[in-house]
This record gives C-alpha cells, structure tokens and sequence, in this order.
C-alpha cells in the first residue's frame, strides 16, 4: 500500500503484459540438454514492485533449471485483472498470486494446496485459519501489519498532548483541539480517500472490538438487526461524529495524506506500517509513533495478515514445484528472509524468522507479542464481495455531510444485505 495513484498501471497495460507472458503454461526452450521450468509472479503491493524484481533477478541467477518472472502490478485493478486471467485461461493465468480477504474467496477454485512446503509448517497458529480452506493451507501470509494513528511526537509535545493519556474518544477530541491550535496544523486527524482507507479500515474498529462480531453479522445478514443495533458499531459511529470537524473528511490521496503528515499539516493520519518505506523517503525530521484509535476506550492496534501467496493449481506439476520452492526459498532462506525484513519491511507471520526492525514494525511486532491486537474482520468471510467499493460509497457521503450518522448505518445495512446475496 504505497504510493496507489503514481503505482497504479492500467488495466490494458497490465493485460498486455499477460499476453506477452503467454507461454506461462509451457516450459521455455532447451538450454543444452535440460529445460528451464518457467512460472509467473503476480503481487498486488505496488511499493515493493521495483524491490521485487531486484528479488527475482537474483534468484534467476542463482537458479539453473527455473526462471521466474515478474508481471505487473495494478494497484486498485489488481482483483479485477487477476480474475479476467483465471476466467480466460486458467493454466496461463500467474503461477503465484497473492490474494486475501474479501478477494481470497473468488480465487478459491485456482489455489493448490501447500502442506508440503516448509513455510507452512512454520505458520504462527494465530494466523493458520486464515489461509486454510477445506482443512488444508492454500496460502503463505505474506507478512502480518497493523494500523492505527501514527502521530507527530513534536507536534504532541507543543500542543501539550501526551499520546499514551488517549484512551477515549473524547481524549482523543481533547488532543485534537490543542493539536489544531499549533501553527501549521490544518487537521488534527486525516484519512485517506481511497476505498480501504476511507471506509474498510476505518470501519473495522467497529466490528473488531465486539466479541460476537461474526454472529452480529450473520443476524444483519438474516434481516434480524441493522448496524444501529450492534452496540459497538454504533458507538464506532458516535465517536466517528466527534472526531470529524477535526479531520481531513478523507479528501486527500494516500500519497497527499502521508505528504501532508511528513510535512507537518496534519498532526496524526488512519494509517499502518505499510506507510514507512514512504515516511522513509520523504526523510521526516520528527519523531513518530503509534496508538489505537479509541473507540469505546479500545486500546489494542488492528493487526492480522496483509495478504498471501498463492499457487496456481492449473500450473504444471513443474511449475507448481518451482514455485513453491520460490516461496519457501523468499520466506525462510537467510537471503530471502533479509529481503522481507530489510528491503520489503515486512513482519513475518512465520516462527523463528526475521522481521522488520523499522520503528512501526517494532511497535506492531510489539503489539503481536503481548496479544495487544483486535482482528481484521475484513479479512475474514463476515466481509461480502463488493462491500469496499459500496461501503466506501457511502463513507465518502457520509464524511462530506450528505448523510449523518445514523442514515449511514440505515443504508449500509441494505447494501451489506445486497451484497452479501449476490
């Protein structure tokens, strides 16, 4: 999740790339008297793109009898180009592709099974039922993140704001009316526009602070309850009323909400850790940190797995093989694990292997050891296909003060209804 607007590729340049990689079913030519096996990489995180290929290039040299490569990336297309490539061909659609969360469930029919592969042995517990299907592992959580605010710790201190006294949401408003009084603050908070900053993410605090979040939705599903009747939604919503005059109302791009954060226009932004290698390159000379956005006086950061690799099951038996042996080759070698950690910033979801050292992977590996977490109910099958892009629909109405609060959960009741019966 980086830079989406300048990351994002068109669909029919990404499609043409497919077609130029259309031997992906087949071997390559004979090189001597052996067959080079060659299989395709598809990811949807458009800021370890270019850091991908430099990953590639170095397995390929050191790889007699596989070559893989590197197709392009499509940012916010990612689901839709990936889906037309296994509704065409399957056997040529990417050997490995990555898909989790609301999008894992279309994909399911084209995932092989990698119980044989070393990473899958090694899968914390916590994050096992998330990639399993049918009792078996389809998939390899890429890295885990988490997200919250990341706050400015100089402008805290000016404005007189101790970030670890915020344990409500009426804390919070305290902070963001000092925050808002510091010179060259236009917003306390700010979110970002696009549909999993300005709805998914947000919402989740809702649903992931309820211990019978998965049964409340079954109920809303069943045309039982609305949204208004699940307490901590409701609450969620209150509290969203209280912190909106303080906000950006999501206007902003990812890229402009992490510009305007590193450049001191707004004090605190709805983000995660994915968010570092561009806090990184914009050199930031302050110091920063981390909290829970406190609903109903949560304190926990939302953290689970960003996404999963996958196997093509349509691949050959060759192609299948090799890709594993990538797969276990980038999440376990020394080589590999030192591109997660170090290069790509993740956080590994598997025991006894590295993680990034950067300063909010620290504070979310934190978090993940002292069980201080509430889950991505996004990334589980309460979500129903489309609710990003409708539900988001409806957050930006709500943010720009077409619709108050309580019309916002009315209507997102019947779109979640809709959607979950397609």
């Amino acid at each position: 999740m980086k830079r989406l607007l300048s990351g994002i590729c068109s669909i029919l340049i990404t499609l043409s790339i497919f077609s130029g990689c259309s031997g992906n079913g087949a071997k390559s030519s004979q090189s001597g008297s052996s067959a080079k096996t060659t299989i395709t990489l598809m990811q949807s995180k458009t800021e370890i793109q270019s850091d991908m290929q430099k990953v590639v290039d170095g397995y390929n040299a050191s790889q007699q009898n596989t070559t893989v490569k590197l197709l392009g990336t499509s940012g916010d297309n990612y689901t839709t180009v990936l889906q037309s490539q296994f509704s065409a061909k399957p056997e040529k659609a990417p050997t490995i592709f990555t898909a989790s969360g609301l999008r894992a469930s279309s994909f399911e029919p084209y995932m092989a099974s990698l119980d044989d592969t070393k990473s899958a042995k090694l899968i914390m517990k916590s994050f096992q039922n998330e990639v399993t299907v049918n009792g078996k592992i389809s998939g390899i959580p890429m890295a885990v993140e988490g997200y919250g605010l990341i706050y400015n710790k100089d402008l805290f201190k000016k404005a007189g704001v101790d970030a670890s006294s915020i344990k409500s949401v009426d804390g919070l408003v305290d902070a963001c009316k000092k925050l808002q009084k510091v010179n060259g603050v236009t917003h306390a908070i700010a979110m970002a526009k696009e549909n999993y900053f300005a709805f998914i993410h947000p919402f989740n605090w809702g649903l992931a602070v309820s211990n019978d979040y998965s049964n409340q939705i079954k109920q809303l599903e069943r045309g039982k309850i609305s949204f208004s009747n699940i307490p901590t939604v409701s609450q969620f919503m209150k509290d969203l009323d209280k912190i909106l005059p303080y906000t950006n109302q999501a206007l902003d791009s990812y890229d402009d909400q992490i510009s305007g954060f590193a450049g001191g226009k707004y004090a605190m932004i709805h983000q995660g850790d994915w968010a570092q290698s561009m806090l990184d390159q914009d050199k930031i000379s302050f110091d920063y940190g981390m909290i829970a956005f406190p609903t109903g006086g949560n304190t926990k950061l939302s953290v689970d797995i960003s996404d999963a690799w996958r196997v093509n099951k349509y691949a050959t038996a060759d192609q299948q093989k090799a890709a594993k042996d990538f797969l276990d080759w980038l999440l376990t070698s020394d080589k590999g694990q030192t591109y997660c950690a170090d290069t790509f910033q993740f956080i590994s979801s598997l025991k006894g292997m590295k993680s990034s050292s950067s300063k909010l992977g620290e504070i979310v590996s934190n978090a993940v050891q002292s069980s201080n977490t509430v889950p991505w109910v996004f990334n589980t099958s309460s979500f129903p296909n489309g609710i990003d892009v409708d539900g988001a629909s409806l957050m930006q109405k709500y943010y720009a003060k077409v619709i108050n609060s309580d019309e916002f959960m009315d209507q997102l009741t019947q779109t979640w209804r809709n959607d979950a019966t397609k």
